[in-house]
C-alpha cells in the first residue's frame, strides 16, 4: 500500500531576533532537510549560484564520521523560501518539495549525512526568504576565513553585494571583470586557466592570485592602468601574453608553463608598468608586435632560474626584479607618458 507523502514538514521551533532579523532554530532529520533543500553550487561556466562544489571526499569524511556514531553538534544555515510560521513563531511548516529552500552554509554536513544513511538529527538555524544578496552576505561572513573556502570565491562575489565598495573593493571588482572576459574568451592566452572555486594546478592561476597582481594596476588614480578602460585593460593584459608567446615560445608552450605559475605570473605583473611605459616611449602603442619588440631586446633571458627559485612573495619579487634589471640594461631610459593604440 503506498504511503501518502506529507505535504509539509512541522518541527517545533525556537524563534531568535538578532537586530532586524529573526531566525528559527530547531532541529530536522538529515533525510527529510535533504529532499526538501537544494545545495546551490557554483561552477566555473555559470554565473547563477554561490557556493563551491562539494568535495567528494569531505563528504565520504563526514558519512565515515557519522556512521561511527560520533556526534556532529555544528549547526546547518538554511533560508527558506517555502516554509511559514505559526503559534507565534513557535512551529516552523516547510513544504514537503524539492525546492523548499537553499543550504547556506553546512552543505558538507548535510551531504554527508544524508550519504552516511544514518538516521541522524541535525541542528539547524534558518532565514526565511532571504534575497540573493543577502544569502551571498551571509556566505562571505561565515565562510571568508574559513579552511577549505577559496578566496577566489570572495573576489567574485563582490559585485554581487549592494553595499558601498571602497576603492580597493572596486579595484577588485575591476579585477574580476577582466579576468571573467580573459577566461571566457576562447582567442585569449587565459581562456580556461583562470579558476574560481578549485585550487590552481600547474599551468592554472586562481582568481585569487589574478585580483592580488592585477587589482593594484587598475585602482583608481594610482594603478599603472587606472586611466584606460575595462576592455583596454583586458587587451594590453592579453598583448603582454601573447606577446610572450611570439618571443618566449619554448617557456610559454611548456606543460604546466611558468608564465601561468603564482611565481611567474607575479613576477610578469610587477614587471607590466615597465614594459608598458617601454612600449608607449619608443612605440606610441602596445599592439602585440610593438610588446614583442621591446621583449625581444632579452630575448636570452632564462626564464628557465624561475622554475628553480619556489614559491613565495620573495621568489616572485625577486623574478620581476631580474627581468626588469634585464630591462633596464637593455633600454637607456625609461619613458613616461603617451598615447595607446591597442
Amino acid at each position: 500500500m503506498a504511503t501518502r507523502m506529507k505535504r509539509e514538514l512541522m518541527f517545533d521551533c525556537l524563534p531568535v531576533r538578532q537586530g532586524d532579523a529573526v531566525l528559527y532554530m530547531f532541529s530536522a532529520r538529515a533525510t527529510e532537510l535533504w529532499k526538501c533543500l537544494q545545495i546551490n553550487q557554483r561552477d566555473e561556466d555559470k554565473d547563477a549560484g554561490y557556493q563551491r562544489v562539494l568535495s567528494a571526499s569531505r563528504v565520504r569524511s563526514i558519512a565515515s564520521y557519522i556512521k561511527a556514531k560520533r556526534p556532529l553538534p555544528l549547526s546547518i544555515l538554511i533560508t527558506l523560501e517555502k516554509a511559514r510560521v505559526e503559534r507565534g513563531g513557535r512551529r516552523i511548516a516547510i513544504k514537503n518539495v524539492g525546492d523548499a529552500g537553499w543550504v547556506i552554509d553546512g552543505q558538507h554536513r548535510l551531504a554527508g549525512a544524508h550519504e552516511s544513511g544514518a538516521s541522524i538529527e541535525l541542528p539547524v538555524v534558518a532565514f526565511l526568504g532571504l534575497s540573493d544578496e543577502e544569502q551571498i552576505q551571509q556566505f562571505i561572513t561565515i565562510n571568508r576565513e574559513a579552511k577549505g573556502v577559496p578566496a577566489s570565491l570572495y573576489y567574485d562575489l563582490l559585485k554581487h553585494l549592494p553595499t558601498k565598495r571602497t576603492t580597493s573593493e572596486r579595484a577588485k571588482e575591476r579585477a574580476v571583470d577582466i579576468a571573467g572576459e580573459l577566461k571566457r574568451d576562447e582567442e585569449s592566452p587565459f581562456f580556461g586557466k583562470i579558476v574560481v572555486t578549485s585550487v590552481a594546478r600547474k599551468g592554472e592561476i586562481s582568481l585569487n592570485n589574478f585580483v592580488r597582481k592585477v587589482s593594484p594596476l587598475v585602482i583608481e588614480n594610482k594603478g599603472a592602468l587606472s586611466a584606460y578602460s575595462l576592455n583596454e585593460q583586458r587587451q594590453i593584459i592579453a598583448n603582454y601574453y601573447r606577446a610572450l608567446d611570439v618571443i618566449f615560445p619554448k617557456y610559454y608552450n611548456k606543460v604546466a608553463s611558468v608564465f601561468f605559475q603564482t611565481v611567474g605570473f607575479g613576477a610578469l605583473l610587477n614587471s607590466l608598468p615597465m614594459v608598458f611605459n617601454l612600449c608607449l616611449k619608443h612605440h606610441k602603442s602596445f599592439r602585440v608586435e610593438d610588446v614583442a619588440r621591446v621583449l625581444a631586446e632579452v630575448r636570452h633571458f632564462d626564464f628557465g632560474a624561475w622554475e628553480r627559485m619556489g614559491s613565495g612573495a620573495g621568489a616572485e619579487s625577486q623574478a620581476g626584479e631580474d627581468l626588469q634589471a634585464e630591462l633596464s640594461a637593455a633600454f637607456d631610459t625609461l619613458g613616461e607618458g603617451g598615447t595607446i593604440a591597442l
